[in-house]
């Protein structure tokens, strides 16, 4: 099987460049410092910026372009409409989700583990770009990359009951197994990206599922723990 190191994201838009590394383009944990992986997407002189994640829902605007890497602390979003700045998050199961608005020329990027989602940082993003850039939900395009899915992301019931506790919705998203259910966060996030006003067919969302594709990805579920991450990335040309 050919190694391939990333996967494409929004090919189909001239703005911006935005990929999710595989395990062979994989980085030895944070920050995801590929310049392999940069140099064959043409990113080479982009700069990097990389949060420090901690499974929250802060995110920062990057408002200039440096001449560095940029790290920052307890962030798991970042938007800009500042080109030549490549957004980064770092992955071993939870979802990198992509946002881009083709109109103000505004994108976003954001982690978004289950505690993530559970506080809405997806939608959080969609708001955030509105507030600095003008950004309206109807122009928002928004991709939700390979992460577990609803196959394999078995919770016990403390998390279903915070899903349920902030998101009416939640036990839709959710398939009983005994005590534990099974859960889908790439459904919830769409749900709750489509109650902020993203138009349904402006959101796509990756088939692939880190956990039980090991040809593919890492998985911080399957491997019980791991060091290495797989990088996301996006950047406005």
């Amino acid at each position: 099987m050919e190694q391939k190191l990333y996967l494409e994201v929004f090919e189909e838009l001239p703005i911006v460049k935005g990929f999710f590394s595989t395990k062979y383009g994989a980085s030895e944990g944070s920050p995801y410092d590929r310049p392999d992986v940069f140099c064959q997407l043409g990113l080479d002189l982009a700069q990097p910026i990389w949060p420090a994640q901690v499974h929250k829902d802060h995110i920062v605007v990057i408002e200039k372009r440096e001449d560095a890497p940029v790290r920052i602390a307890d962030t798991d979003g970042l938007i800009t409409d500042v080109p030549g700045v490549l957004l980064t998050t770092v992955h071993a199961d939870c979802l990198p989700v992509y946002l881009c608005d083709p109109v103000k020329k505004a994108i976003g990027l954001v982690h978004a583990g289950w505690r993530g989602t559970a506080a809405g940082i997806a939608p959080k993003a969609a708001r955030k770009m509105g507030e600095h850039f003008g950004s309206k939900p109807e122009d928002i395009l928004v991709h939700i990359g390979p992460g577990i899915s609803s196959c394999c992301f078995e919770t016990g019931p403390e998390v279903l009951e915070e899903f349920q506790r902030r998101w009416e919705f939640a036990g839709d998203f959710a398939r009983p197994c005994g005590e534990k259910n099974y859960l889908d966060l790439k459904g919830i996030n769409r749900r709750q990206l489509e109650d902020a006003g993203i138009q349904k067919k402006h959101i796509t969302a990756s088939s692939h599922c880190t956990c039980c594709e090991p040809d593919l990805f890492c998985s911080y579920r399957r491997e019980g723990g791991t060091y290495r991450r797989m990088g996301a990335g996006l950047c406005l040309l």
